[in-house]
């Protein structure tokens, strides 16, 4: 078997000096000044916080991190010309993380039995396969599909987050199964229509069983079995809103909606479900915000209670599903109750940028305040506020990317 740390030291010291970059596309920056989008790119990738090797091999989060990361980068390359806004080479780190899963991806059976984390790289794949139609990006895609297609599900269909958790469905499963869905219909099977049905199951599932009425807001997961000390007789729902797992969710919702809008993977009344969904969520994630940072809680629905802080990863999350609801169409104007969607979430960008981000004496940027990994072993409230806080998670950075991407579109314009 291919050592996977010694590949990847490999790469870098290869792939960095012979990849030949892209052709230029999208907008030049100006010398004098540095989006944080492309600033806080070239801070993970001078870290090497996103790539498999020797530093990272021991996190147990780490092929969810360079999939969230390539798939943020992939995306803003699209938009800015990579080499004249980035002072790291972009088009290389994707290759050489995208490669640097390759051992791990090949194996059937360890994508089975990991974390539905696992699909969340496959944008990153995608892309290089695009690019050079190498046949073992393209067994690594079909390795991923059959394993999505032999995962054990729930009595209703829903997914388990984890073979070794049965019959627990959580809310991070959402975005990576959007993700990797969505690439499949659209490139591989358009005419599919079993695997938009099973994406909206699990996305239904999710929300009946989690959704909290009094609030609007939807819980972290849910115990198909109701046996979990925690689960609630009726639903199987846990106690607590933790706000990056409703993050991956209203990110899964506003991105599948731009694809059901470009790719028709979905339905048109699936399509107005998500839509549904999207929406009344935005209304409630807002009226859940910090008075003061225009933020979120670690715990939701428990702002300023005792261990609890304003979280970061989370909160960037919210930002680009807000700002991206409103660029594409999706949300206008304001809630019901009077607040701008946009006005809320530049207030929680703005106050990232001022009191959680910090420029370093080596010239990049850091993100503090971001949560480790979280679970439904424990969840109760104490548990939630205890977990490590990591600087410069992954977890954080890249959607802080994304919320900056989001927020560097808007002041430029691009926005109906």
């Amino acid at each position: 078997m291919i050592n996977p740390i010694a590949f990847a030291t490999l790469l870098l010291a290869g792939l960095f000096g012979h990849f030949q970059p892209a052709t230029a596309v999208g907008r030049a920056c100006d010398p004098g000044s540095r989006p944080y989008s492309a600033w806080m790119t070239d801070s993970v990738i001078a870290r090497q916080d996103a790539i498999l090797s020797g530093k990272t091999e021991d996190d147990v989060s780490i092929v969810f991190k360079i999939g969230l990361f390539e798939s943020t980068v992939i995306r803003l390359k699209e938009y800015y010309d990579a080499d004249s806004c980035g002072k790291e080479d972009w088009h290389s780190y994707l290759l050489a993380g995208a490669e640097s899963l390759i051992p791990r991806l090949l194996n059937l059976t360890g994508d089975i039995d990991a974390p539905m984390d696992v699909f969340a790289t496959g944008e990153a794949i995608y892309h290089q396969y695009d690019r050079a139609h190498n046949a073992t990006y393209k067994q690594v895609l079909d390795t991923l599909w059959q394993a999505l297609n032999d995962r054990p599900r729930n009595s209703e269909g829903g997914f388990w987050f984890y073979k070794n958790y049965p019959n627990l469905s959580y809310l991070d499963e959402s975005y990576p199964l959007s993700s990797f869905s969505s690439i499949w219909k659209t490139y591989f099977e358009p005419t599919n229509t079993t695997i938009a049905d099973t994406l909206i199951n699990d996305l239904d599932l999710l929300k009946n069983h989690c959704h909290h009425d009094d609030t609007g807001l939807i819980v972290h997961g849910y115990d198909a079995s109701k046996s979990a000390s925690w689960a609630n007789a009726t639903t199987g729902a846990s106690p607590y809103v933790w706000d990056r797992a409703l993050g991956w969710y209203h990110m899964a919702l506003v991105d599948l909606l731009e694809n059901a809008d470009k790719n028709a993977v979905l339905s048109q009344t699936q399509r107005n479900d998500v839509y549904t969904k999207f929406y009344n969520l935005a209304n409630t994630i807002i009226n859940d915000a910090d008075n003061a940072t225009g933020c979120w809680w670690q715990v939701m629905e428990h702002g300023g209670q005792k261990g609890n802080y304003i979280e970061t990863s989370g909160s960037s999350m919210f930002v680009y599903s807000l700002l991206k609801g409103a660029r594409l169409g999706y949300l206008s104007g304001a809630t019901p109750k009077g607040v701008g969607y946009t006005d809320a979430a530049h207030k929680c960008y703005n106050y990232l940028v001022d009191h959680v981000v910090s420029k370093e004496e080596d010239g990049t940027l850091g993100l503090d305040q971001t949560v480790s990994v979280c679970s439904l072993t424990t969840p109760t409230y104490e548990y939630y506020t205890s977990q490590p806080i990591d600087y410069n998670s992954v977890y954080g950075t890249a959607p802080f990317i994304l919320a900056s991407w989001e927020h560097e579109m808007f002041l430029s314009g691009d926005f109906p």
